[in-house]
């Protein structure tokens, strides 16, 4: 269990990615596109392991 609640916060970090790019393409095409590609972005930088040097 202990492991399984170490993903929830990347979880819901991906699900609110996911639902602003949909709630985006609902209103407006374009800025949908510009959501998915600012939620991957985002999403690259999370994932990028952090280096000890500063």
């Amino acid at each position: 269990m202990k492991k399984m609640m170490t993903y929830v916060p990347f979880t819901l970090i991906v699900l609110g990615i996911i639902s602003i790019a949909v709630s985006a393409f609902m209103m407006f095409k374009p800025l949908g596109f510009l959501m998915v590609g600012i939620g991957l972005f985002v999403l690259a930088y999370i994932l990028v392991p952090k280096g000890d040097n500063p």
